[in-house]
């Protein structure tokens, strides 16, 4: 009994005189085990140091720096703090910001600057990193929009995705660097590997496609394909249909072009006519990227410029300059000068057709005049005989 009373004391003792800290040490092979008559909670192995919960961990929600955390090392790692959101990775999220909340982050310094932001979506290393006030964003891939502060309603999907992006609203980006460089440019959708690259500022363009509208700024654009490009990188309103490389493109059935006289102002009879396809030089050529090299027939962009200057025409939708100095041509417009060139051949032949019909007229008046004459001319020589014969006594 004596000895069981000192135990206690010296038991007592050693809490009371280290009551700081719990220092205990596992033998080989041994065990720190937490657990009641039925259950065990909580194992650590020797052999391996892992703990083991085999209850769920529990903690508060986070109101600040020091309740409802994980640190790894200094940084917080995963936490909730706000309404409603979910923050996971080194520095992801902040215990400053307000709002609706309904943010989920995750990854490295993930939506760390967030003020007010809310429903925000953001998965990768840097994602959202700069967001402020920015909502219904989302991000993932590795620095998707890395930049953006207050712009809304955008969806970036694969690494360096509208990376520089800080203001502009209702873009989408799907693809490696898509929409890297636009900043304030909005309604944009580039789908495919650096497609968009370069546009800043410019909205409502469309770029489907690896590399296609890379260098594009300007504003409702759209291309389609593969490295597809339009031929002013800053223009607008542009349209182009696969790259420089292809060989062939079909419908199947005819392209219906725009025509309604409500489009269009300030309506003139065409200037030009016959006397402007009659100088143009019909060729035929072999595309220089055709492997088949087959025979296409058409005019050269530069010999049209030609007709077309000496016509007295300089400004005209028939003829384009891309940035590197390209012609094009727009075979369409050059339907009008033909119909009106048929037209005024048409004119002359009716008007020939007049002239022959008179002239055969003329032709049968003088035929008639001559028989008329023929029958004078036979009626005298016939009076001449008689009065021979009557002479000579004959009659």
């Amino acid at each position: 009994m004596k000895k069981l009373t000192l135990t206690v004391l010296l038991l007592i003792l050693n809490v009371v005189l280290y009551s700081q800290s719990i220092n205990g040490k596992l033998g080989t092979g041994g065990q720190f085990i937490i657990r009641d008559t039925s259950n065990t909670f909580l194992t650590v192995p020797q052999n391996t140091g892992y703990l083991t919960l085999n209850r769920s961990l529990t903690l508060p929600n986070t109101t600040g720096s020091t309740i409802g955390v994980f640190y790894k090392d200094a940084f917080r790692f995963l936490h909730n703090y706000g309404s409603q959101n979910t923050f996971m990775g080194v520095n992801s999220g902040n215990f400053t910001m307000t709002g609706p909340g309904g943010n989920t982050s995750v990854g490295f310094l993930t939506f760390s600057s967030n003020t007010t932001g809310y429903e925000n979506t953001s998965v990768g290393s840097n994602t959202l990193y700069s967001n402020t006030t920015g909502y219904l964003n989302t991000a993932f891939g590795t620095f998707s929009l890395n930049l953006n502060t207050t712009g809304y309603h955008n969806t970036a999907f694969g690494s360096y995705s509208l990376r520089s992006h800080t203001v502009g609203n209702q873009n989408t980006a799907l693809g490696y660097a898509s929409l890297y460089s636009n900043t304030s440019g909005s309604f944009n959708t580039a789908v495919g590997y650096n497609s968009l690259f370069n546009n800043t500022g410019g909205n409502q363009n469309t770029a489907v496609g690896y590399n296609s509208l890379y260098n594009t700024t300007g504003s409702y654009n759209t291309a389609i394909g593969y490295d597809a490009q339009v031929p002013n990188v800053s223009g607008s309103y542009q349209v182009r249909i696969g790259s420089s490389a292809i060989t062939y493109a079909g419908v199947q059935v005819a392209w219906t072009i725009t025509s309604d006289k409500r489009w269009k102002s300030d309506i003139q009879s065409s200037n030009l006519g016959l006397g402007f396809i009659s100088k143009l030089k019909p060729v035929s050529y072999f595309r220089n990227n055709d492997e088949k090299k087959k025979t296409e027939y058409g005019f050269i962009a530069q010999d049209v410029e030609e007709v077309l200057k000496e016509s007295g025409v300089e400004n005209t939708g028939m003829l384009s300059i891309d940035d590197e100095g390209r012609y094009e041509l727009r075979y369409n417009d050059l339907m009008a000068p033909m119909v009106k060139a048929m037209q005024e051949l048409n004119e002359e032949n009716e008007k020939l057709k007049s002239e022959n019909v008179e002239l055969k007229k003329m032709f049968l008046d003088f035929q008639k005049t001559q028989n008329q004459l023929v029958k004078k001319v036979e009626q005298l020589e016939s009076i001449d005989r008689d009065i021979k014969e009557i002479k000579l006594g004959k009659k």
